[in-house]
């Protein structure tokens, strides 16, 4: 497969404008505070249970409980398998104190599985496997908010299980729960798909240009040079350990084709850049994330066009 393509070199040109224009809203004061929460609200809220639901809905390649579960499985067992990667490597470099470490780890299993990877994979394949994309996404927030979110607070615990009832599993439910039934293909619910689809492209763009506003007040005092030894680990996992382990088990266990395609995608992926928010809720170092998403940001356009060239040549993909 042809990853040098120029749908993909659009994709990350656009990502970078996307996230420069909310930076400088930012900066010259456009956006407030309480704007930024308003946003946050419409996005997670709205937006992406619309394109979730478009997406999932009437998807032929999530035709039966069976199949859902795999990839919910999988999105799952790669934000696990980061995490203790993370804290090995945190280990292994002598990462100061249990907080860095702590935080170090989740950083190495939040990848940037959204914002980034839902458009690369509908540049290089069709919008079913977008699909497929958006359910194993689920099972990655699912891992995030319970898994994650134990390691993180340092404190054990199902507590994020509640996030199952937040609007974006429950649209992903109610979009399996139609393909189940049969009523993927029925008139009231391609009226409500083609009202979510409309919704839905909002959700992309206005999420990007959200974290460029909340990365205007996270990089003040930012030094890209600063802290060698966790510079290294991060490139030790985010472009080594994690994308090979993943190509490794795409090619030697998941025989779904659409599947594999995603786990190319999601090998590629950098870190989340939404992810030193969440840190900062739950009394991280948000300073460890931050150069995680900032590093690995800055080195997409090659390590991502490197890792999805090499994947696909492994793993016999193409477009």
């Amino acid at each position: 497969m042809n990853v040098f393509t120029t749908d993909l070199a659009l994709v990350i040109t656009r990502l970078a404008l996307l996230l420069g224009l909310g930076w400088f809203l930012a900066r010259q004061g456009w956006v407030v505070a309480a704007s930024r929460q308003s946003l946050m609200r419409l996005v997670i809220w709205v937006f992406f249970p619309a394109m979730i639901f478009d997406r999932v809905c009437g998807n032929p390649l999530i035709n039966s409980g069976t199949t859902a579960l795999l990839y919910l499985g999988v999105g799952f067992g790669m934000i696990v398998t980061g995490i203790l990667v993370g804290r090995l490597v945190a280990q292994a470099l002598a990462l100061p104190g249990d907080v860095c470490r702590r935080t170090f780890a989740f950083a190495s299993g939040t990848n940037n599985f959204g914002y980034l990877g839902i458009p690369i994979t509908a540049a290089l394949f069709d919008r079913d496997v977008v699909g497929v994309l958006l359910v194993h996404n689920v099972g990655v927030e699912a891992a995030v908010w319970t898994v994650g979110i134990s390691v993180l607070s340092g404190k054990p615990g199902l507590a994020g299980l509640r996030n199952f009832l937040q609007p974006m599993p429950v649209a992903l439910f109610l979009a399996l729960a139609l393909n189940f039934a049969g009523l993927g293909a029925a008139a009231p619910t391609q009226f409500v798909q083609g009202c979510c689809h409309a919704v839905g492209e909002c959700a992309i763009p206005v999420g990007t240009i959200l974290t460029g506003i909340y990365l205007h007040e996270a990089l003040r005092g930012f030094r890209l040079f600063a802290e060698p030894r966790l510079t290294l680990g991060i490139a030790a996992v985010r472009w080594l350990i994690m994308p090979a382990s993943l190509l490794l088990v795409a090619g030697a266990v998941i025989t779904d084709p659409s599947l594999r395609k995603v786990m190319l995608v999601q090998a590629a992926m950098p870190a989340g850049m939404f992810t030193f928010l969440i840190v900062e809720m739950f009394g991280g170092q948000v300073q460890v994330s931050l150069r995680y998403a900032v590093v690995t940001m800055l080195a997409c356009p090659v390590v991502t066009t490197t890792w999805l060239y090499v994947g696909a040549r492994c793993l016999g993909i193409a477009a």
